[in-house]
């Protein structure tokens, strides 16, 4: 049997977590770097007893540390026996920043999904490490057939239902939908209060002219520091992989740092800008199709969970048994 390198586990119990396929995802990555049967993936209740029998070379708490019953000491005691770096990749910051205290001082290292919220940890040892998107789960080919001229999902947070209402008077002049839970079916025609599952989510960007990209202001556990997201989320890296021409509310230019500027993602502030760059763009498929088929290449070369992986096991200091790439990507907080 080959010996296991890593363990990656969850930052909550399975059954309480809602972004198990996320894990699934980085875990993919790490197996295209370390070999597919060098990885595993197991809930946090059973991932002290797989350390201890497997004695791998990393473990790897993925996700979020918000419920209050998670106790994460098993899990440092069996790294502590058997000699294994315990690293923590927060795919939630910094909405959940203060909640994130708990491993401060048991992890070996952090991996921060918010480059912001990675300056605040105040210790040595954490990285700002984005979150991206997977070929296998994402990736779609182009595709001429649209069903829709603008494609929004997410849930109706406060920020989101306001940029909505501004564009409102353009998204009912074109074709909209807009999927999610808390969105006002009734004023907004073309809001559809459903969720959409991870697949069938890339499924319908790449059946979008145009996919809308807004950021969230929900904040669960942020009082401390009273943190603004900076980081592009999981989504954007999924509808780029999907070929989509994303159109981005710019409320950080940390995107900037991701993707070109028009040549692989639009930015808008103001509802007259939006108009105008979404009438150009469904005016003109083919410049249209450039913008998505670039953010796929782009996404393909520097945004994949393999990418992730290497740049993390660079950082911590394990052998690799390939190049890495996309490092530049993770940047050492101060």
């Amino acid at each position: 049997m080959d010996p296991i390198e890593m363990v990656i586990t969850g930052g909550t119990p399975d059954h309480l977590n809602w972004n198990t396929v996320l894990r699934s995802y980085a875990a993919e990555g790490f197996e295209e770097v370390l070999g597919s049967k060098a990885v595993a993936n197991v809930p946090l209740e059973m991932a002290d007893e797989r350390v201890l029998r497997e004695h791998p070379r990393l473990v790897l708490v993925f996700g979020s540390c918000f419920v209050d019953s998670c106790n994460y000491s098993r899990l440092r005691d069996a790294c502590d026996r058997i000699g294994c770096p315990l690293a923590f990749w927060l795919h939630d910051d910094p909405y959940e920043f203060d909640a994130a205290a708990r491993v401060v001082r048991l992890a070996d290292h952090i991996f921060s999904n918010d480059r912001w919220a990675a300056e605040h940890y105040h210790r040595d040892r954490v990285w700002h490490l984005p979150l991206a998107a997977s070929p296998t789960a994402h990736r779609r080919s182009h595709n001429d057939e649209m069903t829709r001229d603008v494609f929004f999902c997410g849930i109706a947070y406060k920020s989101r239902r306001r940029i909505i209402q501004d564009l409102a008077h353009v998204l009912r002049s074109v074709r909209t939908e807009i999927f999610g839970d808390g969105w006002d079916s009734k004023a907004l025609p073309f809001c559809i209060n459903r969720r959409v599952d991870n697949a069938g989510l890339a499924d319908r960007y790449a059946a979008s002219r145009v996919v809308l990209n807004l950021g969230r202001d929900f904040h669960l556990s942020n009082q401390k520091y009273q943190l603004d997201p900076s980081t592009p989320g999981p989504r954007t890296f999924e509808a780029a992989m999907a070929g989509s021409c994303q159109m981005m509310f710019a409320d950080s230019l940390e995107i900037l740092d991701y993707f070109k500027l028009d040549e692989e993602i639009v930015l808008f502030d103001n509802p007259k800008e939006f108009e105008e760059l979404l009438t150009d763009l469904l005016e003109h498929p083919n410049k249209r199709a450039a913008i998505g088929m670039a953010a796929q290449a782009r996404c393909l070369k520097d945004h994949t969970y393999a990418c992730r992986a290497r740049a993390m096991l660079r950082c911590i200091g394990l052998e690799l048994p390939q190049a890495a790439s996309g490092a530049e990507m993770v940047k050492k907080a101060a």
